[in-house]
This record gives structure tokens, C-alpha cells and sequence, in this order.
């Protein structure tokens, strides 16, 4: 009798095991990946996300949504990329230009660390029904979210330094302080928004998607 029952508790517990498994993504779920996928660039969400669209993706040659290599490697490279946009900026010559460059590759690199920081949670759904086909399901997802506060954004940075006229020392020193106002700053900005997302009604399992993100998630102006 008791291994009769230990038997019927642990096939219990694998059905409900499967049952959770089973469970479709809320639209709050897949909001955090989109957010996940593109602020944190986290490959675990992004593989996620890409599994979980991949069934509503069926037109020839569309592919995954989201390029986890290419991200990865953008993500890699941001900081040495945006250094050089920056130093376009800079008033200096281009030898000064190149001494300061490390201070400048630094800055970027807490600039994305700061980015991958941000805290978010999400609301619940709002449904949508202006302007929605009558065969699809729309709604907003409101999230929160809480992003570093520098003492400075890098443009206002720019801004005051092109009328500083500072020499290669004065910048580089304004440079590091600035990196260290990102590495350091404090979880106090906040950035709310609504997250939109469709599915196709009679599709199961539902599907949540959004072709166009970035429009939403943009943690440029936390930063810039």
C-alpha cells in the first residue's frame, strides 16, 4: 500500500510538473523577455523569446526575431564603438584624441553596465480595441522601471566641455569622473511605459508579439 501510494503521489506531482510546463506565457512574460532581450541583452531571454515566437514566425526565409550572435557581438563591441562617436565630438587633436580613448572606452563600458542594471515590473494587462482587427487580441503591458542616475548624461557632458575648452588632461580627468558617476550612480530614475502586444485569436497556443520594440524600449534618453 505505501509504495501503491508513493507511486500515485509522484505521478501526481509529474502531472502537475507537465501542467506548469505546459502553461502559456502571460503577456506580462513576455513583455519581461522583450525587456530582458534588449536592455539587459541577456542570451538566455533572447533564446527564450526566439522559442517562444518561433511558431507564429512562418513566412519563407523569416527566421528568429532576434539574432542572438549579432546581439552579442553588438553588445561586445559597444563600448570601443561608441567611444569613437564621442571622440568626433571632442575638441582635441587627433593624437590628444587617441591618448584619450581608453578613458573614453571606459566611460561606454559603465555606460552598457549601467543599462544592464535597470529593474522593471510589470502592471497588469490593459486590453486594446480601437483600431484592432476584429480577429486579433491586443493589449498594453504598463511596466516600471528603475535605471541609474548619473550626475551627468553623456550630451549635457558635451555640451558643457565643448565651451570648457579643456586641454588632453582636463578631459581625461572630466572623462573618468564622468565613468564613475555611471558605475556608481544610484537606482533612482525611473522609466514607465506601456508595452504593446497582438496575437491572432483562434491561433493556439496564444502567441504574444510585437515587431517593432525598440519604439518602446528605448533606454537611450536614461542615458544620453
Amino acid at each position: 500500500m505505501q509504495l501503491k501510494s508513493l507511486g500515485a503521489v509522484a505521478l501526481a506531482s509529474l502531472a502537475l510538473a507537465t501542467s506548469v510546463q505546459a502553461a502559456e506565457p502571460t503577456p506580462q512574460a513576455v513583455t519581461d523577455m522583450f525587456l530582458k532581450s534588449i536592455v539587459h541583452i541577456d542570451a538566455k531571454s533572447m533564446e527564450a523569446l526566439n522559442a517562444y515566437l518561433r511558431p507564429a514566425r512562418t513566412f519563407p526565409g523569416q527566421g528568429d526575431f532576434i539574432n542572438v550572435k549579432e546581439m552579442l557581438e553588438v553588445d561586445r563591441d559597444y563600448a570601443k564603438e561608441m567611444a569613437a562617436t564621442f571622440l568626433e565630438n571632442v575638441k582635441l587633436s587627433d593624437a590628444d584624441k587617441k591618448a584619450l580613448e581608453p578613458a573614453a572606452v571606459q566611460l561606454f563600458a559603465n555606460v552598457r553596465d549601467s543599462q544592464k542594471r535597470i529593474t522593471c515590473t510589470m502592471g497588469q494587462p490593459q486590453k486594446v480595441s480601437e483600431g484592432v482587427h476584429a480577429e486579433m487580441l491586443a493589449v498594453n503591458v504598463p511596466f516600471k522601471c528603475l535605471a541609474p542616475n548619473p550626475p551627468e548624461k553623456v550630451v549635457a557632458f558635451l555640451q558643457r566641455a565643448g565651451g570648457a575648452k579643456w586641454d588632453l588632461a582636463q578631459y581625461r580627468e572630466n572623462v573618468q569622473t564622468l565613468a564613475k558617476g555611471f558605475e556608481a550612480a544610484p537606482l533612482t530614475q525611473v522609466w514607465e511605459a506601456e508595452f504593446p502586444l497582438a496575437t491572432e485569436k483562434k491561433k493556439k497556443p496564444l502567441v504574444w508579439q510585437n515587431n517593432f520594440p525598440r519604439e518602446t524600449i528605448d533606454v537611450t534618453p536614461l542615458q544620453y
